[in-house]
């Protein structure tokens, strides 16, 4: 979608119009001065990205035509954990709003505009409230995955529309918004790049805030994969240690118990899996663009 193609949003939003960002964001010598940012609206706001393969970062989520000129673009390389960059992004934003995002999200036209929809819902209902996502799961074992995304790992749909924000327990880490003024930050000493999102929202939990699932239809441009990676299960040990006394607590892609079982019969899985019947994985669209397109026309 070319980007100089522009939209209105409804409630009053301002008329945006769309153009591509420079990902070689200039970053300031002094502490950063926070923009005062209207209640219930992207009027102004910061992206934080931790990057570790700029092709993609490039090709998807700064191809994105959501990331227009009201957007502050932080990168972070070279860190040994999300929790890491992530502060060291909060640390440079200039915005209220404070939007986490893999560097393989894509964020369609229109994705500003779902999102000011879910902020101001929430400025009159909840209006401190502790993270927002795009994905998450709630507090009941037989609830369904709430969200509404497309994954080219799953070469499937990911939940399905919704109307207003609906309130979860914790959230998957594709895409994370937390407002700067509510003081959360991103637990340094959680190892590597999992779980975070799920602690951010234990840790808005115990301020008493709430977490909730947006829904702002993204592309997770993304690999498929065949097992965890051992640094998942690190995260998940760190996580039961931590949070004890809260468990058990469901995520998008597991459970975390007191006694591991999930990841018992996820590691057996794997194993039987890779022996008798490998799994079948997408991989990365490398115009994810167009693969926006062929989405929308055939739903």
């Amino acid at each position: 979608m070319p980007c100089q193609y522009g939209y209105k949003g409804t409630g009053g939003f301002p008329v945006l119009r769309c153009f591509r960002m420079n990902p070689q964001v200039k970053q300031p010598d002094s502490d950063p001065v926070v923009e005062p940012s209207r209640m219930g609206s992207l009027d102004q706001w910061t992206l934080i990205a931790a990057v570790n393969d700029d092709q993609v970062l490039q090709k998807t989520l700064l191809a994105s035509p959501a990331i227009d000129g009201r957007c502050q673009v932080i990168t972070k390389r070279g860190f040994p954990s999300a929790g890491k960059a992530y502060n060291a992004g909060i640390a440079e934003a200039r915005h209220e709003i404070l939007v986490f995002a893999h560097q393989d999200i894509y964020m369609p036209w229109d994705w500003v505009t779902k999102i000011d929809s879910a902020l101001a819902y929430l400025a009159m209902t909840d209006p401190e409230w502790g993270v927002i996502g795009l994905v998450g799961v709630g507090h009941r074992p037989d609830e369904e995955v709430k969200g509404h995304c497309y994954s080219t790992g799953l070469q499937r749909f990911v939940g399905k529309p919704f109307s207003t924000p609906a309130e979860v327990r914790s959230l998957d880490e594709i895409v994370l918004i937390i407002r700067r003024s509510s003081g959360l930050t991103f637990d340094e000493d959680l190892p590597g790049f999992h779980f975070y999102g799920t602690d951010i929202c234990l840790q808005a939990e115990r301020r008493k805030m709430k977490s909730y699932v947006a829904c702002a239809f993204c592309i997770h441009n993304t690999n498929g994969i065949k097992r965890f990676p051992l640094n998942f299960w690190h995260g998940y040990l760190y996580m039961q240690q931590k949070w004890w006394h809260e468990l058990p607590v469901r995520t998008s892609c597991t459970t975390l118990t007191k006694w591991c079982k999930p990841m018992v019969s996820t590691v057996a899985s794997e194993f039987l899996h890779r022996v008798f019947r490998p799994p079948v994985v997408g991989s990365r669209c490398d115009d994810v663009g167009g693969l926006y397109q062929r989405l929308i026309h055939n739903t």
